[in-house]
């Protein structure tokens, strides 16, 4: 029996945007040097700051099964072996817990996916039909080159997780069809394999403006690798006493969603934006204003618990650079892998939001890094 794992709503890649706005904030950062201003320190090694030479005592499998879109795809086109296409379909325990990811009734699923081969369409299954050419590209791609780049997935996915608590799982990306429109990647555990299921049409979006299908199979391993993540590091490590009980909507709160959304946004950057300081400096030092206005708001324990509330609520919406908390925390994350090291990082977190924040203050002290408030400063010095 599949046990469905709260809904996220999904961070998603990043915007088409990005782009120019990178371009743009290394332009800006270039404009402002003073010629007689001495030199910066050494620049970060590029690419991302994952070690993946480094032992790890994690045991994760990461595969992708793209049979249930496959056999999805064949019964909206008609499949002249309609009935065992159904039923191979039916049968795959990977599919079920796909649908059951996005909070639907596999009987109602397959009950729709029949009417509309029938010739009663569905109003969102029949959508598909035009998009199969695209979808099935799309498949293609996941099995010539995202098949390969499993094993990589699994392993950057286990360099980020704590070493304390040996961890041992089996995740199965399932590229899926579903219709309620929870999430780009939703998971479930199903006895003890957790299951991504990718919503190709939500990732895809508008045909007309379609990524190309490689452009979408790097989304999709982005959006799986920070789901995978989140969901073992919620079981196996957040928790008390190391990990405050988030329900205060406090300045530890504040922390705990700064410091915990890290590593997962940190997976949705291309590679090719590493590292994100300077090249996307100008949106993180935005998003480093915000977060410490809502510092200093906490710490002076200023306004009621439902407005506190909301105030969270808030932050975790809008676009991929409104969320200030997991923005910091990605920029945070990447500077400790860099300059504190994998080893140093992994213990803070495993020890808590504060022992991150902590170690970040000391190890970039003097650095050229984004800076957190006076009033946010004092606090962490402070016992909780």
């Amino acid at each position: 029996m599949a046990e469905t794992i709260r809904p996220r709503r999904a961070h998603g890649a990043l915007p088409r945007g990005l782009v120019l706005a990178a371009l743009a904030a290394l332009a800006s950062s270039l404009a402002f040097q003073s010629p007689a201003a001495p030199a910066p320190p050494a620049a970060p090694a590029p690419g991302p700051p994952f070690d993946l030479a480094a032992p790890t005592p994690h045991r994760l499998s990461f595969t992708i099964d793209t049979a249930p879109a496959r056999d999805v795809l064949a019964l909206l086109a008609g499949a002249p072996d309609a009935p065992a296409t159904l039923r191979r379909l039916k049968a795959s325990a990977n599919a079920t817990a796909a649908i059951r990811a996005e909070g639907l009734s596999p009987d109602d699923f397959y009950g729709r996916l029949v009417s509309t081969v029938a010739g009663t369409p569905d109003p969102l299954l029949s959508t598909f039909v035009a998009k199969s050419p695209y979808f099935s590209r799309v498949l293609d791609a996941l099995e010539t080159e995202g098949l390969p780049a499993a094993s990589l997935v699994g392993r950057r996915i286990a360099s980020l997780l704590p070493t304390g608590t040996p961890v041992t799982a089996t995740i199965v990306l399932v590229p899926f069809f579903a219709v309620s429109g929870f999430a780009e990647v939703a998971s479930v555990r199903d006895g003890g394999t957790l299951v991504l299921a990718a919503d190709l049409p939500r990732l895809t979006g508008d045909l007309g403006s379609a990524p190309m299908p490689r452009e979408l199979l790097l989304k999709m391993l982005r959006a799986a690798s920070a789901e995978a993540w989140r969901t073992l590091f919620d079981a196996h490590v957040r928790k008390p006493p190391a990990w405050p009980d988030e329900r205060a909507a406090d300045f530890d709160t504040l922390l705990a969603r700064t410091v915990a959304e890290g590593p997962p946004t940190l997976f949705l950057i291309p590679d090719d934006f590493f590292p994100i300081v300077p090249l996307l400096e100008e949106p993180i030092v935005r998003a480093y204003a915000r977060w410490n206005r809502a510092a200093d708001v906490l710490v002076a324990g200023k306004g009621k618990d439902s407005e506190r509330q909301e105030f969270f609520a808030n932050a975790s919406k809008g676009d991929f650079w409104s969320r200030y908390p997991a923005i910091v925390g990605a920029q945070i994350t990447d500077a400790l892998l860099r300059f504190a090291g994998r080893e140093r990082y992994l213990s803070a977190l495993e020890a808590g939001p504060r022992a991150v924040l902590s170690l970040y203050l000391g190890v970039m002290k003097g650095k050229h890094a984004p800076e957190l408030s006076k009033a946010a400063r004092k606090a962490l010095e402070k016992k909780p």
